[in-house]
């Protein structure tokens, strides 16, 4: 089992957004958030799950001391790759919205799919077709779909291509998380239509410092549904476990 970690204040928070997301699920938070030290915002690297972590892990060991991970989603998985890789690399986690497990036989299918639209140059189409999952079906409005829809356009076709790769590379972490000593918050939203409750208390049950906040109401972008909400979960979270 790993370690428990120190609680020690982090310097360093680096965020790694979701699939065809960008640092404004992220900036969306900064007027409440409050955990202490600098803020790194990075972008998905890499065409495979481990190249991703690779890219993940470099940029943490570039940092100078305690080293925090915040990610949503793709970038959540990409995280606890590299924290598998290198279980000593973050201090602590936060885990939003996302899924150890490896890829269902039906969402390689979807994917497959996926490539074959953005290939013929489907890619708008596609940016518009994905963005009301992304919000609990209580809480969508007119602007959060544009939200959705335009970072997916900042993005474009060919960083959909290689995170598609990456999607397609998954695979099962579960049995790989116990190594991991962070101290962690894994947060789930209970209208989450991309991943289940279940997929968190798996985390939660894997990581031995792990605990789980289920966000009654939230969809899979909690950040840009109620920022302050979700915020201050984070804050308290933080301020217990550095008190």
């Amino acid at each position: 089992m790993a370690p428990h970690p120190t609680d020690e204040q982090i310097r360093t928070w680096i965020r790694v957004p979701g699939m065809l997301c960008t640092a404004e699920i992220f900036t969306a938070m900064d007027p409440y958030l409050c955990l202490g030290g600098a803020t790194v915002d990075t972008r998905i690297e890499g065409t495979t799950l481990d190249e991703a972590a690779e890219h993940l892990l470099e940029l943490a060991r570039r940092q100078e001391g305690p080293v925090g991970i915040i990610g949503l989603s793709l970038g959540a998985i990409v995280a606890m790759a590299a924290a598998v890789k290198d279980p000593s690399i973050f201090h602590a986690a936060v885990l939003i919205s996302t899924n150890p497990r490896g890829p269902r036989p039906e969402q390689m299918q979807a994917w497959e799919e996926l490539v074959r639209r953005n290939t013929a140059g489907a890619f708008p189409e596609i940016a518009g077709d994905l963005a009301p999952a992304l919000f609990a079906p209580a809480r969508i409005t007119a602007a959060l779909l544009r939200t959705g829809t335009a970072m997916a356009e900042h993005h474009g076709p060919r960083v959909f291509a290689d995170q598609l790769g990456i999607q397609r590379s998954r695979r099962d972490l579960r049995t790989e998380l116990p190594r991991v000593g962070a101290r962690t918050l894994v947060l789930a939203g209970s209208e989450d239509q991309l991943c289940t409750q279940d997929m968190h208390q798996d985390i939660a049950a894997a990581m031995p410092h792990a605990e789980l906040h289920i966000m009654s109401g939230a969809g899979h972008l909690m950040t840009l549904e109620d920022p302050a909400s979700t915020a201050n979960t984070i804050n308290h979270w933080n301020r217990r476990k550095t008190s």
